[in-house]
């Protein structure tokens, strides 16, 4: 089973958008897509998670997530993101968008956009303790139009959904089970319809191969990503992870290929490390050292010709990429 390899050039951290409070940080990008605002002029925008840098002991992050649409210039990524108005902000943690089909009430097929992101809720009188956590998804034909549509199974992040054949409603549907508290895995389903999109669908689904991140050995990862390269042949960008200390941890991007028919998986390798990044501001955590975290974002436009990262849990990374043998 033959998939392209990928490697990263011109990884680099985009700047901080300016109308961010200087006590607020930008990090975790969803994928990048071209979008034509309200008189028709065509912007590449992704969506970014804001939020106070306020994630230890004496503060919470919880309930105060952002994501905000952000136009970005993949021809000169030394260029400020601006604020993007014609797209809806939405409350939630590490966006996710990209475009699907879905049948109209006359059988016609729509394409649409699908925006998900994580609600993470603290308790009402201890806001720095998680009480629960789901995945949202919003859709519509425009992104300053979305409604809520469906939630996945309570406490699981890192649900992805990518259109199946373009002809058809079929969604290809890939989640994250959390067998403990720092354990992951990739499971994957196939739903006829955004209408079948729901929490049961997603948490009856079969592993992908439980081999992927070992768990028993530490390591946890999910999808961030899918990209169609083939009829039922998909390459996951995700990431995959493990502690290192008793107070720090490893992230890396990692692309995977997928044949959804034969299902079987291969490990394509490593795309960055922190290393490959310029230094930036690291999410203020007292309880955990976040600078070896490289947090897969999404590609350009359903490819793989641009992929957008989080990098220290507090900035925003980018870089293109190019085949490899």
């Amino acid at each position: 089973m033959s998939f392209e390899k990928y490697k990263i050039t011109e990884a680099t951290l985009l700047a901080k958008p300016t109308d961010i409070p200087d006590d607020h940080i930008a990090y975790n990008p969803s994928a990048i897509w071209t979008v034509e605002d309200k008189v028709g002029k065509p912007h590449d925008i992704m969506y970014v998670r804001v939020e106070p840098d306020t994630a230890n002991s004496k503060e919470s992050h919880l309930g105060k997530s952002l994501a905000i649409p952000y136009i970005v210039d993949v021809g000169d990524f030394r260029k400020p993101l601006e604020p993007y108005y014609d797209a809806q902000e939405i409350r939630g943690e590490d966006p996710a968008l990209t475009r699907i089909n879905r049948r109209l009430a006359n059988g016609a097929i729509e394409n649409i956009w699908l925006l998900s992101v994580v609600d993470a809720q603290p308790y009402p009188f201890k806001p720095n303790e998680l009480r629960d956590l789901h995945t949202r998804f919003y859709a519509g034909k425009s992104l300053d139009a979305l409604e809520h549509v469906a939630d996945g199974p309570e406490g699981m992040k890192d649900i992805r959904v990518v259109q199946g054949a373009p002809e058809s409603t079929e969604l290809h549907v890939f989640g994250r089970p959390r067998l403990s508290e720092a354990n992951g895995n990739i499971t994957h389903t196939i739903v006829d319809g955004l209408e079948n999109l729901n929490a049961k669908a997603i948490l009856d689904a079969p592993y992908v191969d439980e081999r992927m991140f070992p768990t028993i050995k530490g390591v946890w990862g999910g999808v961030n990503d899918a990209v169609q390269v083939g009829r039922d042949r998909y390459i996951l960008a995700c990431h995959r992870a493990w502690r290192t200390g008793e107070h720090s941890v490893h992230y890396e991007p990692v692309l995977f290929g997928y044949d959804v028919h034969k299902k079987r998986v291969v490990d394509l390798g490593i795309l960055a490390t922190a290393g490959d990044f310029p230094k930036g501001k690291v999410k203020n955590n007292e309880d955990v050292d976040l600078h070896d975290v490289v947090f897969t974002g999404g590609g350009y436009n359903g490819g793989l010709d641009y992929m957008t990262f989080g990098v220290g849990d507090g900035s925003l990374g980018i870089g293109k990429l190019k085949k490899h043998s």
